[in-house]
């Protein structure tokens, strides 16, 4: 295991912002942390965990830490039964890889969450969603290295703590545990189409109504290249906003002025609201904010359109917020972490 010192940043973010680490290295098995983590000690910093770097704005400057790129491998099915199999992956998969792999087995489960960008290890940690599935309807344990003691243990499903893009890991645990497996249980049952416009349009129109986990998966990747920027060509994060959860009161007022609008009703009284409705209701779809703008394809995204900094970013974010405050009442929340 090498350490490496003063790291740009800017190559392990989709967003192509940030600074440089202190000290760098890659981890490719579950012993290298030790050595890292004393590591870290003696120099005094916080480790942070890298992964994909598709979900994260990193600041300029100097990041004081011992950043870990996590590259820890593995595939292998450790249970199976007429019903459904459990798959057990290395933090350092990559995502789509993974779904890709699992649908060409027959396996149901994560094939809605096809195209998203990052790593296994990434994917408890933020609770991915679209399409109607979360990846807590198939983790059953995430295997984990708790960094004060060195113990490697597992934490169940419900002891993850899963909310909407969120997790025990962003919250009371966040930074005690380094992330090195995660098991999902994955179905051999008919794959259900996901019950949203784009994809059963996208069914409709090429007259498919008992698709394959392939077909689905297909049909997911193509939704999103149309909708979502290829962050290899254009510098983004994906969704930046989380979808705001409102009392139906206020979803209905808004629905006076707007009846076409199409919300999502919940249990318990609240409506979900699209981020990027309200951020393209409110003008601000293409608006450009210096070196950040507004995808002009996708209102919920924010690209960096020239050589910004993660203060551009932020300045960015705050106008949005600001605009569609005043203009509907509901305070937006990004959703990718600043560090």
């Amino acid at each position: 295991m090498e350490i490496k010192e003063y790291i740009n940043i800017k190559p392990f973010s989709s967003l192509k912002v940030g600074g440089q680490f202190r000290y760098f290295s890659v981890i490719s098995k579950i012993e290298d942390l030790k050595e890292a983590i004393n590591f870290a000690k003696e120099k005094n910093v916080k480790i942070f965990v890298l992964g994909g770097g598709s979900n994260i704005v990193f600041s300029d400057g100097i990041i004081d830490v011992l950043a870990l790129k996590i590259e820890m491998k593995g595939f292998a099915v450790v249970l199976e039964s007429d019903g459904y199999t459990d798959i057990k992956v290395g933090a350092g998969e990559i995502w789509d890889e993974v779904v890709s792999r699992t649908v060409d087995m027959g396996l149901s489960g994560i094939e809605s969450l096809s195209a998203i960008p990052g790593t296994v290890g990434a994917s408890p940690v933020q609770n991915i969603g679209a399409y109607g599935s979360e990846i807590k309807d198939t983790v059953t344990e995430v295997e984990v290295y708790e960094i004060t003691t060195g113990k490697i243990f597992n934490i169940e499903n419900k002891d993850c703590r899963f909310g909407y893009r969120d997790s025990v890991f962003k919250n009371e645990a966040r930074g005690r545990y380094i992330i090195a497996n995660v098991i999902y249980r994955l179905t051999k049952s008919n794959p259900s189409i996901p019950k949203y416009p784009d994809v059963l349009k996208y069914f409709e129109e090429r007259e498919i109504y008992g698709p394959t986990l392939s077909q689905i998966r297909e049909a997911i990747i193509f939704i999103r290249r149309n909708k979502l920027p290829n962050p290899n060509e254009i510098p983004n994060v994906g969704s930046f906003f989380k979808n705001p959860i409102v009392q139906n009161g206020v979803a209905d007022n808004i629905k006076r002025d707007f009846p076409n609008a199409k919300f999502f009703a919940l249990d318990d009284g609240f409506t979900k609201v699209p981020a990027g409705w309200l951020i393209e209701n409110a003008g601000l779809k293409g608006k450009v904010f210096g070196n950040v703008s507004v995808y002009d394809k996708n209102a919920l995204v924010l690209v960096n359109s020239g050589e910004a900094t993660s203060e551009d970013v932020v300045n960015a974010r705050n106008e949005i917020v600001k605009v569609v405050k005043e203009k509907f009442g509901i305070t937006l929340e990004q959703e990718p972490e600043i560090v």
